[in-house]
């Protein structure tokens, strides 16, 4: 089995260090009295329970590769294979910044279980653009909810989150447009290069001289991959599984509000939920630790009208959706075997 190395475990600490070093500069903020108030013993049992909640999640995207690689190429993948696969992706994702690395490992754990690596990118790049327009989809309902809180007012750091925002989505139409009519894309991509500081700028973040023609490629074979597999029309079935499995993700979230006694409903809080998802993305920390409790807590605490009940809300949802799952994950990495047959 593939062992973590020294530069993921280095992400592991720093994960949980930048993670509890946000929690504490938050709780200097607060009255401890009122924030166990809401953060009590029993919050332990629903941590638990919500952690749960949460892996039925993962197990429903497991599920939906295991119905992938048969209906279309009616290849057995076991269950458990497909879980831990999908388990090591949120894994492996939470230990890098950007959350790359995920992807990553699910292709080479489905090429070491002796399936093809064509058809093992379609299915990983074909999920991945599931995920970005359900995503997005989702992140509208909070936009529309909740536009004044980031558009009104004086304060800089609400219409930055909105910036980042945008910039994500308009990533998400560039995929999509390039799904659509790939032409577009090379027009868009050739006026970027002439303009220096725009060529520049992408040549630092990509550290690639040639990331025009790099994306290009990456976007044609993406293109290829939803091709064939909605082709198949099992992707009908897949993307409402898809859009179940967040919303699944959206429920451990409001149940982590509601108990803390907060009020919010169901759809508002996961539409703001994964419009904030597309923001904290872009802080530079293994799985953004630190970035996540700080932008939920500045963000929900408007709405929820209490620092010390959003605190113990956030608090709750992280640990049983982020620091738990991680240990978890690394005992599952630990004593995980891979079938007899592809030992060798």
């Amino acid at each position: 089995m593939r062992d973590l190395s020294k530069k993921e475990w280095i992400n592991i600490i720093l994960a949980l260090v930048f993670g509890f070093v946000a929690v504490f500069f938050i709780f200097k903020g607060i009255n401890p009295r009122e924030f166990f108030k809401y953060f009590r013993p029993r919050s332990l049992f629903h941590i638990l329970l919500l952690c749960g909640i949460f892996l039925f999640s993962i197990l429903i995207d497991s599920a939906r590769m295991k119905w992938l690689f048969f209906f279309v190429w009616r290849k057995h993948l076991s269950l458990y294979d497909a879980f831990f696969n999908n388990y090591m992706s949120f894994l492996f994702s939470m230990l890098t910044p950007f959350y790359f690395g995920g992807q990553v490992f699910q292709t080479y754990h489905l090429s070491r279980l002796g399936f093809e690596s064509e058809n093992n990118v379609n299915v990983i790049l074909s999920r991945f653009v599931e995920y970005l327009i359900s995503v997005a989809i989702l992140s509208v309902l909070g936009l529309l909810r909740y536009k004044d809180l980031f558009l009104s007012g004086a304060l800089i750091a609400p219409k930055l989150i909105f910036l980042a925002y945008l910039v994500s989505v308009s990533f998400i139409g560039v995929v999509i447009l390039a799904l659509v009519h790939p032409p577009l894309i090379a027009h868009l991509f050739r006026m970027l290069k002439k303009a220096r500081w725009v060529d520049s700028m992408i040549k630092k973040l990509t550290k690639k001289e040639d990331w025009d023609s790099r994306f290009l490629k990456w976007t044609h074979d993406l293109k290829e991959s939803v091709k064939i597999l909605w082709r198949s029309g099992f992707m009908f079935l897949d993307f409402p599984l898809t859009l179940f499995s967040l919303l699944i993700q959206g429920f451990v979230f409001y149940l982590a509000v509601q108990f803390s006694s907060g009020n919010i409903g169901f759809f508002n809080g996961t539409g703001l939920l994964f419009f904030l998802s597309l923001v904290v993305f872009y802080v530079p920390t293994p799985g953004a630790s630190g970035g996540v409790e700080a932008v939920y807590q500045i963000v929900f605490s408007k709405i929820l009208g209490s620092g010390g009940k959003t605190l113990a809300s956030v608090l709750t949802w992280r640990l049983s959706t982020y620091y738990l799952p991680i240990f978890v994950g690394l005992v599952f990495l630990v004593f995980y075997r891979y079938p007899k047959e592809v030992e060798k």
